[in-house]
């Protein structure tokens, strides 16, 4: 995978979305397989919940997961193994305490690929049980979740979980989220003058300069940049670096595509923003500690040199 910056340091800087997303919904490294076995327990405690909130509807599944049906919508596509799906979630404690929720990222949805262990088993095996459209209430024991080990300073060990889920879209591929994410994105800002291209990608000037030159494959470009998440979250900067522009070669795979293409629709002197969907960026294996896979970026980017 390539990474946005050539040298060996990569200077990525670990951010929230580690405990936002990896300690939210996917398996990361808290997923522990040789757990204490707590079915009992939790089974108590999930059927306790049901009674003490008046849940009727329940449906217990072999594996211990409960599948709380809220919206069905039977004529709609089901979710199955492959397909891309789009979630709109809230994960709480049983005590209700929220850890994570997509409304706490401007409602982006979270997308992923299932049946290929990118979440927490209770969470695939209850989106699975799901069409577009359905909402659904999981209760996850803690075998399904983290077992024996804690998710950031929010979840602790041994804990059933409750997510609120709603499945906003199933798709082949993640062309077609990450476009919706970024034309969502360019409305809440009220942005009008993107320009997609082909790729995807999408390129928002700001300062324009026609007399400068043209960052064409094989110049060498030097660039001031803020590399951030969709909701705004800030991974890495120029600014953290002593504000030293990088440099790098146009054209030569020595950046993620999106960069590539898109610093060589700019001339020296230029500003702009790039909007680079996940499969110009890091896909499905996404980068480090800060970008989870399937991640759109934006890059607020000025070319400082052209040579």
């Amino acid at each position: 995978m390539k990474r946005i910056f050539s040298s060996l340091t990569y200077r990525l800087w670990v951010v929230a979305l580690a405990a936002v997303l990896a300690g939210g919904l996917t398996t990361g490294c808290s997923k522990d397989d040789t757990v204490v076995d707590y079915s009992v327990v939790d089974d108590g405690l999930i059927q306790k919940y049901l009674t003490s909130n008046s849940i009727t509807t329940a449906q217990k599944q072999p594996s211990g997961l409960y599948f709380v049906p809220v919206t069905t919508n039977t004529s709609a596509p089901l979710a199955t193994t492959g397909q891309v799906v789009s979630l709109l979630y809230t994960g709480q404690l049983l005590n209700g305490t929220v850890f994570d929720a997509t409304s706490q990222r401007n409602d982006y949805p979270f997308n992923f690929r299932l049946g290929t262990d990118q979440l927490l088993t209770g969470i695939e095996q209850g989106v699975a049980l799901m069409h577009k459209g359905d909402k659904a209430i999981l209760l996850v024991p803690s075998g399904l979740a983290y077992g024996s080990n804690s998710a950031g300073s929010t979840v602790p060990a041994n804990a059933v979980l409750r997510y609120d889920i709603e499945v906003t879209d199933l798709n082949p591929s993640f062309v077609v989220p990450d476009d919706n994410a970024i034309k969502k994105y360019l409305t809440d800002n009220n942005i009008t003058t993107a320009q997609k291209q082909p790729s995807g990608l999408y390129y928002v000037p700001g300062t324009t300069n026609p007399t400068g030159a043209q960052a064409t494959a094989g110049k060498t470009a030097s660039v001031l940049y803020t590399g951030k998440l969709m909701y705004g979250t800030v991974f890495d900067a120029s600014s953290l670096h002593g504000n030293t522009p990088f440099s790098f070669l146009v054209g030569a795979g020595q950046v993620i595509a999106g960069w590539d293409e898109g610093v060589a629709l700019m001339r020296k002197g230029e500003k702009g923003q790039l909007l680079i969907p996940s499969g110009l960026a890091y896909g499905t294996k996404g980068a480090g500690n800060s970008i989870a896979p399937n991640t759109v970026l934006r890059f607020d980017v000025e070319v400082t040199d052209v040579k």
